[in-house]
């Protein structure tokens, strides 16, 4: 079995989610620590963001001049405990009862083959800058709590993105989270059911009316969090709460859509005559990187040396690149084979997985020899 493989099986096994990633990044440190990498800490990000682990970065010193980041996050979604990973016809998938958290340990066991990689090559390479996040499937707050003034690079990857490889998500959405308290009145629903107001059914027209899902090329909602107040079926209900997000790769069409919701809400309220009380938060800032970028070209000209071809698009996801672009870090994210992420349809196709250890040396060599051509 290629130590990638094992690599990525060993870590999928091991229990992780947001704020509890602890023996994932224990299994990585001593995966470091193998591979001879002495310039690791481990941050406090977790102690900010009421977790056990920290972000951790390393860096591999280069003998030629330049620095380049690549990144991949140790958290993953729920259902993810008890993985048992199942290798059929060249591909990985679960029993169909959990993810594979193959989002994003794919993404870390492609940094770890790459570097193993560049070591055993012995090739004069340029510095190498390691970071894997916490808590990025709830708000990239890892990435949020990293402090990166000590960081060299200018360029950066995101090993965290659906698809075969070759595919360069050059541009991520804005967020946001949207909620609707609806307050109704309560009574006795046999004996005067006149005198109430359901908030529930309020909730429930709001609802059937709303635009939602796609809602245009560059934007997507979702309300999937529907809760009511009631505890039981003679009474009318009198509260409830819908919650969700938003996103879109314009800032100004999330605002709008915000705006929106807001209006839709307190009219529909107004009609059912149920009390309204909406709120609202930006999330992770989103980010559009050029196609002509020195980031993008340097990827391209990677996967045409590969025999890959290389297919830049813009993604409907946020990732940790969100906050490396809004910290000066120019970066884009990139596929490492796996499908269907955040369901426990979730799946890796092997022939593109196990090539992205070497997309990630010859990323750092293409980077370290023609250091001029890629200069942000």
């Amino acid at each position: 079995m290629e130590k990638i493989l094992s690599d990525f099986l060993e870590m999928v096994r091991a229990d992780a989610i947001s704020r509890d990633e602890r023996k994932v990044a224990d299994i990585l440190l001593a995966k470091l620590r193998e591979l001879g990498i002495t310039e690791v800490y481990e941050d406090d990000a977790g102690a900010k963001v009421g977790g056990n682990t920290g972000n951790i970065f390393a860096r591999l010193p280069g003998t030629l001049p330049g620095a380049i980041m690549i990144s991949s996050h140790m958290d993953r979604m729920p259902q993810g405990f008890g993985i048992e990973p199942v290798i059929e016809n060249g591909v990985v998938s679960t029993k169909g009862d959990t993810i594979l958290a193959a989002d994003d340990l794919g993404g870390i066991s492609a940094i770890l083959d790459g570097v193993r990689r560049l070591k055993e090559s012995g090739k004069p390479h340029c510095t190498v800058e390691m970071l894997f996040t916490i808590c990025e499937e709830v708000g990239l707050l890892g990435s949020l709590n990293f402090d990166y003034k000590d960081i060299k690079s200018e360029i950066a990857y995101a090993l965290d993105s659906p698809g075969h490889i070759g595919r360069i998500i050059l541009a991520a959405p804005h967020s946001a989270k949207i909620q609707c308290e609806v307050f109704g009145q309560a009574a006795h629903a046999g004996s005067e059911p006149e005198k109430g107001k359901s908030a529930a059914v309020g909730a429930a027209k709001i609802l059937a009316t709303l635009r939602e899902g796609r809602l245009d090329h560059e934007s997507t909602s979702n309300f999937p969090i529907v809760n009511a107040g009631g505890t039981a079926t003679n009474a009318v209900c009198d509260y409830a709460i819908i919650k969700g997000e938003a996103r879109s790769l314009d800032k100004q069409k999330l605002l709008d859509y915000i705006a929106y919701f807001e209006d839709h809400c307190k009219k529909t309220g107004e009609e059912f005559g149920v009390q309204i009380k909406t709120e609202w938060s930006l999330g992770s800032p989103g980010f559009k990187v050029p196609a002509d970028s020195p980031s993008v070209k340097l990827m391209c000209d990677v996967f045409a040396d590969m025999g890959v071809d290389a297919n830049p698009e813009a993604g409907g996801g946020g990732m940790d690149a969100n906050r490396f672009n809004y910290n000066g870090l120019q970066s884009v994210g990139l596929a490492t084979g796996y499908f269907a992420n955040h369901t426990t349809n979730e799946h890796v196709f092997l022939d593109s997985f196990l090539r992205t250890g070497e997309m990630v040396e010859k990323t750092v060599l293409r980077y370290s020899e023609n250091l001029e051509s890629y200069k942000v």
